[in-house]
């Protein structure tokens, strides 16, 4: 039976089901477990919830005179609820720190956004860190996070798929799941999906990959061409992260363990692991695939550069059998036709970067200017809504930042989408095809 308690009721042997209070002020990773140490009923006392609910048939109940929570536990009944060894430990897992948020809360979504991404790439470390060791994720301990994914994709869809667009490729792997958990989430928002099918298919991205902590160390960031070996051994990751998922367990989201497992399979039949095709993959599993790619796609890896935004479009357009050419349209239409983070000049000669889409009109993104093209300078960082041609503000084409800005273009595009003013001074002096295109 599910007790609600105050925490100076609390007492060690006691299985915590929920403590009320939001994903921010949580201060463990695991949202139930039993509580054994002292240091974590120490650290719930001092948080002072007010409401804490718990499962007598699985722990302790409440005593009519409710001992202090500094009180002895009934040892008896501790090591009763102890595993045997080798058994895994339901241990709870203290959560990344967590700033308490200010009285006042800030509107800006690109900081909001940001916040988001930091908290959620920490927690994603220690959820994956936890199935390298062997322990089965529970989806349910991941049902907060992706409620913070999508309520920030919710406020600002634009500003969190920009902000994990800044990933470096130490980071990939667990930035790439919050990149694509908010990438479902968009586009199942596009697509009219209901509220719930949503949730899950956000779930589902941040769990897609995670088959990959099984495989072995630096396999996945190998600078060079993998050999047929390797191939086929990461072409297991799928069917691993089912294991890792806790395989067919009643708790587990029929979704996510679909995608994980199909999210590299193509339409034509030539994916793997399984080589299904259209008629054999369900809709969840053709979102998983194009979000996956186009997040793959358009991030910096030890063995590639990222492509453009909008060069990545272009091109996964062009692949014949891979995606469901109407999921892929829809794809498209959800990121907007000149996506986050692609370059590109303006009428008037200036250089900018699209920095939100335009629902009304998708043609006429935001644009934030930095660069012109006549002077051969940086300007101070401008945001404004394209405008039609013969506008000034009009967008007259894409371009391509390596062919503008050489290697400094990652380091002066990350800066842009992060609102931080860039000047030649940062890059050791001038930019040598500034203003000029590279041939």
């Amino acid at each position: 039976m599910r007790v609600t308690i105050t925490a100076s009721q609390l007492r060690l042997g006691m299985y915590i089901c929920a403590i009320d209070t939001s994903w921010w002020e949580h201060p463990f990773w695991r949202s139930s477990f039993l509580l054994r140490r002292q240091a974590d009923l120490d650290k719930i006392v001092a948080s002072d919830f007010q409401r804490i609910e718990i499962d007598t048939e699985r722990g302790l109940s409440p005593t009519p005179d409710a001992r202090p929570a500094e009180s002895a536990p009934d040892d008896s009944f501790v090591a009763e609820m102890t595993p045997p060894p080798g058994e895994p430990v339901d241990e709870p897992i203290a959560a990344p720190p967590r700033p308490r948020p200010p009285v006042r809360r800030r509107e800006d979504a690109a900081t909001r956004a940001a916040e988001t991404v930091q908290k959620s790439k920490l927690a994603v470390r220690r959820m994956f860190g936890e199935a390298r060791l062997g322990q089965a994720v529970k989806p349910a301990d991941v049902a907060p996070l992706v409620d913070e994914i999508a309520a920030s994709v919710a406020r600002d869809p634009g500003a969190i798929i920009s902000v994990c667009r800044l990933k470096n490729k130490d980071e990939y792997t667990y930035l790439h799941s919050v990149a694509v958990c908010a990438l479902m989430i968009n586009l199942g928002r596009h697509l009219r999906l209901d509220e719930r099918e949503i949730r899950d298919i956000g779930m589902a991205g941040l769990l897609h990959d995670i088959g990959k902590m099984a495989m072995p160390n630096g396999l996945l960031d190998k600078p060079g061409k993998l050999d047929d070996t390797e191939t086929r051994i990461i072409r297991t990751h799928p069917e691993e992260g089912i294991r890792l998922l806790g395989g067919d367990g009643d708790d587990l989201l029929p979704i996510a363990r679909d995608v994980c497992l199909h999210h590299h399979e193509r339409v034509d039949g030539t994916g793997y692991p399984f080589g299904l095709t259209a008629d054999q993959l369900s809709v969840h599993a053709r979102m998983g695939a194009v979000c996956d790619v186009y997040d793959a796609v358009t991030s910096n890896r030890s063995y590639k550069p990222a492509w453009s935004p909008s060069d990545a479009l272009s091109k996964m357009m062009t692949w014949e059998g891979h995606f469901d050419p109407n999921v892929l349209s829809a794809f498209v239409g959800s990121i907007g036709i000149y996506p986050i983070g692609t370059l590109v000049q303006m009428a008037d000669s200036q250089l900018g970067i699209v920095i939100a889409a335009n629902a009304d009109e998708p043609t006429l993104p935001c644009i934030r200017r930095f660069y012109a093209v006549p002077d051969s300078r940086f300007l101070s960082l401008r945001d404004a809504v394209a405008k039609p041609a013969p506008h000034g503000d009009a967008i007259l084409r894409p371009e391509d930042g390596d062919r503008w800005f050489g290697r400094d273009w990652p380091m002066i595009a990350a800066r842009v989408l992060a609102n931080e003013p860039v000047t030649g001074q940062l890059f050791g002096g001038a930019i040598p095809l500034i203003g000029v295109r590279a041939a």
